[in-house]
């Protein structure tokens, strides 16, 4: 995960909210919670919040961080929404109406989750465990494959593209490192970052302490 900064919402949303006091979430059109989609993944530059995958308008959907079925009261409130990966059986699809006690809205998210360049993450807190077991974020191979092996691939790819392996990075001097994060925790021209960068920033933050 990477921690989401949440902006205003959107001013359709907000108009919409204006002319039905009363409304519900269920009642938006197809276009207002496009637009509450296309809102969220512009401040989350273009990743899943949970799992950091690259998401677009149409591989993505709304999700409600504390589940519509528990907190209806929040099911229009923006700073309640974020945007997750269509993926299955992982992520918003696997969320559900659970509590998930760790959240990519608190900064201890990018802490309290340990990645390794296997593909792996491990939970540093009994929250965290639980979190990542409930988005199925791939705490190990069996629990789901895809996700741990697009990571590793991904991760590999992007140390390739810097010029360094797994290899390197772990007797690469701090310098090295700290540019190399800097640069992954940058976003493009267009406002993305690259598809799991988050995660090997984190890799990097733990090699860097």
């Amino acid at each position: 995960m990477r921690k989401i900064v949440k902006g205003d919402e959107p001013a359709t949303l907000t108009q919409w909210k204006r002319a039905h006091p009363r409304g519900r979430y269920s009642d938006l059109s197809a276009e207002e919670r496009t637009s509450i989609r296309h809102a969220c993944i512009e401040e989350q530059h273009g990743l899943c919040a949970y799992c950091c995958h690259a998401i677009t308008l149409d591989s993505a959907h709304n999700e409600h961080v504390e589940a519509r079925d528990t907190a209806s009261n929040r099911s229009l409130d923006f700073s309640n929404i974020v945007a997750s990966c269509n993926r299955s059986k992982q992520c918003g699809k696997a969320h559900g109406h659970q509590v998930l006690p760790l959240t990519s809205l608190m900064h201890e998210c990018e802490t309290e989750l340990k990645f390794y360049l296997s593909g792996r993450v491990e939970g540093l807190s009994p929250r965290a465990v639980t979190s990542i077991q409930v988005l199925n974020l791939g705490d190990c191979r069996e629990n789901n494959r895809a996700l741990f092996g697009a990571r590793k691939s991904i991760l590999d790819a992007l140390l390739y593209d810097s010029g360094m392996d797994g290899d390197d990075l772990e007797v690469a001097d701090i310098d090295l490192l700290t540019a190399l994060k800097e640069e992954l925790e940058q976003p493009d021209t267009h406002n993305r970052l690259k598809p799991f960068a988050p995660v090997l920033v984190n890799v990097i933050r733990q090699l860097s302490a």
